[in-house]
């Protein structure tokens, strides 16, 4: 069975894209099949990602791109939805997804907007189940992070236990259209390792 999985947030700049494809790089590296799709027709941050470099290790797909078929060959399917979607999108979003991950910052805008969401998705009952914070951009040298895991978790919510790290390697990565991992230098070795782990969470 395909395990769709994907990626959203009603907030900017918490990494959203970065995540889908890091993700999607790990699952890769572990021997899965693995596809993302990029439904952000507005910004096509993935798509932009894969067009920049040297080729990415898995597809990136434009939504007309995907093949029903094609999706059942795969371990993985990754969703890199709209920036800010609509409440009825998110509904949507909340049946054809097996797991549905919404990446947040540790200010207290970022916490706010992620429990309003996760609220929201609670009240749709089977994505109860499905909903999984991922805390990214976080401050390497800080308790910041473990902190917002411990809120969040006594809020009611599921929080991996993975941090995602803010390291340098991430925006390079971008503007190089490859992988923290394939960046020369810096912290990309922990930048990845970051990713792997959480990879093994999720799936």
């Amino acid at each position: 069975m395909t395990a769709v999985i994907a990626i959203t947030s009603e907030k900017g700049g918490v990494g959203k894209s970065t995540l889908a494809v890091h993700l999607a790089g790990a699952f890769a590296e572990r021997g899965l099949r693995v596809a993302l799709v990029d439904e952000d027709g507005r910004v096509g941050s993935s798509l932009g990602w894969g067009r920049r470099g040297p080729g990415l290790p898995f597809a990136v797909l434009e939504p007309g791109d995907v093949k029903p078929k094609a999706v059942r060959d795969l371990d993985a399917f990754l969703i890199d939805t709209e920036g800010r979607p609509r409440r009825r999108e998110l509904r949507e979003l909340s049946e054809r997804a097996d797991t549905i991950l919404v990446p947040s910052g540790v200010s207290t805008l970022e916490l706010e907007s992620t429990l309003s969401l996760a609220d929201f998705l609670n009240s749709e009952g089977a994505a109860r189940r499905k909903l999984k914070v991922v805390l990214t951009r976080v401050p390497p040298t800080s308790g910041a992070g473990e902190r917002a895991r411990e809120d969040l978790r006594e809020a009611g919510l599921t929080v991996c236990n993975t941090l995602v790290r803010q390291y340098a390697s991430y925006l390079r990565a971008a503007e190089l259209g490859v992988l923290c991992r394939d960046v020369q230098g810096g912290r990309s070795a922990q930048a990845w390792a970051d990713i792997l782990s959480l990879s093994r969470e999720v799936l």
